[in-house]
């Protein structure tokens, strides 16, 4: 439009025409400049945003670069990890072959000391075990204050020949084997077992008697008193009964029992 007005005041004036030329030529070169201006301006504005941008993307890919760095250390302790364990695995395995060789060995040895031991029970041709070797035996340990063994050995004979003679002796040295180690309570037992397994045996007297001195100690004077009454009443003309009536009499405060 300001065009054609131009071109119309140029032709109605030339003189008017040529200002009004240069001033149109002005102002289009304002308006040029402002819209360079402006587009500048933009393309500050984009190159700003792109460097923000530029250095948020530095920022994630230090970030991201970090991480990378954390999980590469966390992997390699992992296979460090994971060797430490196939070694200890291997110690592991390398042991509990040792030990079970170990115990194969041990249970080698163990059958042959068994076959042994074995060999050993089976008395020697012309040499056969008797109720009278097993009793002395037996008897030597005791004197030698062995009583532990000598349990055994008494206990043996009685597995062997429950019916010979010697049994009930046998089984009065048990009694008294215990009571010499104040195991009273067991020794109460084991005396009790010679009247009620062999009641017309030589020892059962003593055997009572000793059974009275028990539950003395055991402080049952009631059944130690019983017992000793027992022996006089039941066996009167024994050592027993005699050693039986003074323990009665110390009970009784000296008086003894006819």
């Amino acid at each position: 439009m300001v065009t054609r007005l131009c071109e119309r005041f140029v032709c109605t004036s030339p003189l008017l025409g040529v200002v009004l030329l240069a001033a149109t030529a002005a102002g289009c070169g304002t308006g040029e400049k402002a819209r360079r201006e402006a587009e500048m301006a933009g393309l500050v504005k984009q190159v700003e945003e792109l460097k923000k941008g530029q250095d948020q993307i530095a920022k994630d890919v230090g970030k991201l670069a970090g991480e990378l760095k954390a999980l590469d250390a966390q992997a390699a302790f992992l296979v460090g990890e994971t060797k430490t364990a196939a070694t200890e695995r291997e110690q592991l395995k390398a042991a509990i072959q040792q030990q079970d060789g170990a115990v194969r060995g041990l249970r080698s040895a163990l059958d042959e000391t068994n076959q042994k031991v074995a060999t050993l029970s089976v008395p020697p041709p012309g040499r056969e075990v008797t109720a009278e070797k097993l009793y002395a035996t037996a008897m030597a340990s005791f004197r030698a204050d062995e009583h532990g063994q000598a349990v055994i050995e008494f206990t043996e004979l009685i597995d062997k020949f429950p019916k010979h003679t010697l049994a009930a002796s046998a089984q009065y040295w048990i009694g008294e084997a215990y009571y010499r180690q104040r195991d009273f309570n067991q020794a109460v037992t084991e005396f009790q077992k010679v009247p009620d397994l062999y009641p017309q045996s030589p020892p059962v007297a003593e055997a009572l008697l000793k059974l009275g001195m028990c539950y003395r100690a055991l402080h049952d004077r009631p059944r130690a008193r019983e017992t000793w009454e027992q022996v006089v009443k039941s066996h009167p003309r024994t050592e027993a009964a005699t050693q039986a009536r003074a323990l009665l009499a110390s009970l009784s405060g000296g008086r003894s029992p006819r």
